[in-house]
């Protein structure tokens, strides 16, 4: 964990450190019969890849596309309808919506040339790649929130943890301070100012706690788990700090259009120059084949109006159909098409510059985020050194209790921001990962 690439407490500081550090129960824990489940970040990350909600949003619209693609290649199959047309006559046998009457009658059409169709489904195949490469981006970003809402969950417990332990000190001393107030030693001042001290320690406390509350609800939803599962940083876990450390070091900053967004943007452009296609073609001629059977009855008095009456009769052969005057309504369609297409890649243009800038901003962080956490540890060492000094005056009675619990105060204060710092350290390394697109790399089995 990163907690291990940290200092460790000293017994003048906050006491002995155990493993229950890394097991602290967030607020609410216990509420109903919610059960703890401990988890780690590599399994955040997957989880996060595998099943999250925008992830299944995300592949069912690959689903969409497919049932799109298979509609399409439907439309060319062969259609058989049966039916019948069975009505009373008087007079002269007429036609109803192109069929006489008839007893029974089967209709039946192969389309043989149609110009929009293969457009069409080459449409659809864009979209399913579209689909694809944006459930891979989706897939990435999830991962990317899921194991960032990780790290702050994790270092919200310890900080929970660390500010119950200055609660507990702060209690001692203000029971040491009532106690040379009643003797004297201390102005009623003094221990006014240790409330405070206390006081002020409860609240940041809990505020810790409610934050590690929403932190954990909000892991938990990421991950697509219901309201009976509380999630806690697994105390057993991996060293997530040299797993971040090495995947940053590896990550190589890709080419935008490699990028999935990009990938995905471009085979949606693709698909609105079939859309505008299949569109042209509509002025196309189309070449079916067609049969019908009818089955007649002589009620409709066809052998009084016809010289001869026969019960089955059947065609076939093939219709052509070449489109005269199509109005304005081809035109406009084309010119819809055109405009997506511009749109699209006005979007992938800005989505281009977005991933440069973000890769060029993660590294920025990195950096500054190194630095922090050098500037951190040396506060934290000389915030250790006075304690020594402080300590040693203490011994020496040269200064009372108070003070030296001050100081002590003051390295907890200089070890949480260590800790900090280390979170940022690892958040930015995992910005770094996101950018280059190898959050699934860096967490495989």
């Amino acid at each position: 964990m990163l907690l291990a690439q940290l200092p460790k407490f000293r017994p003048t500081l906050l006491g002995v450190a155990t493993a229950g550090l890394l097991a602290v129960s967030i607020r609410g824990a216990a509420e109903g019969p919610a059960t703890a489940r401990p988890i780690g970040l590599a399994e955040v990350a997957r989880i996060a890849l595998g099943r999250s909600p925008d992830v299944r949003l995300a592949r069912l619209e690959v689903e969409k596309s497919r049932s799109d693609l298979a509609l399409a290649r439907a439309e060319g199959s062969l259609q058989a309808y049966g039916g019948s047309g069975l009505g009373a006559t008087s007079g002269i046998p007429q036609s109803i919506q192109g069929a006489a009457p008839s007893a029974a009658q089967v209709t039946l059409r192969q389309p043989l040339l149609d110009s929009r169709r293969p457009r069409w489904a080459d449409g659809a195949r864009e979209m399913i790649r579209s689909g694809e490469y944006a459930a891979t981006a989706t897939a990435e970003e999830s991962a990317y929130r899921a194991t960032t809402l990780f790290l702050d969950l994790e270092l919200a417990t310890r900080e929970i943890e660390r500010l119950r332990l200055g609660v507990e000190r702060l209690e001692r001393i203000e029971g040491v301070v009532s106690t040379r107030v009643e003797e004297g030693v201390e102005i009623p001042l003094a221990l006014s100012r240790s409330r405070l001290d206390t006081e002020r320690a409860r609240s940041r406390l809990a505020s810790s706690e409610a934050r590690a509350s929403l932190l954990e609800s909000d892991l938990r939803v990421a991950l697509g788990f219901g309201p009976d599962v509380r999630l806690r940083p697994d105390p057993e876990g991996a060293d997530t700090a040299s797993v971040l450390r090495d995947a940053a070091a590896r990550a190589v900053p890709r080419r935008t259009d490699d990028h999935p967004e990009v990938a995905a943007l471009e085979a949606r452009i693709l698909a609105a120059r079939h859309r505008a296609r299949a569109a042209r073609s509509e002025r196309l001629p189309r070449l079916d084949i067609v049969g019908q059977y009818a089955l007649l009855a002589r009620f409709n008095n066809y052998d009084d109006y016809f010289r001869r009456f026969q019960r089955h009769n059947w065609q076939a052969g093939v219709a052509l159909e070449v489109p005269l005057f199509t109005g304005r309504g081809v035109a406009e369609r084309v010119g819809r098409a055109r405009l997506d297409e511009r749109g699209l890649r006005l979007q992938q243009e800005a989505k281009r510059e977005a991933i440069e800038l973000d890769g060029q901003r993660s590294y920025a962080v990195l950096r500054e985020a190194e630095r922090l956490r050098r500037l951190a540890r040396l506060e934290l060492d000389y915030a250790r050194e006075n304690l020594d000094v402080v300590l040693a005056r203490f011994e020496e009675g040269r200064i009372a209790l108070d003070e030296l619990e001050r100081a002590r105060e003051l390295e907890s204060s200089a070890w949480g921001g260590l800790l900090e710092s280390q979170y940022a350290l690892a958040r930015a390394q995992l910005r770094v990962v996101y950018a280059a697109g190898a959050i699934q790399g860096a967490f495989a089995d």
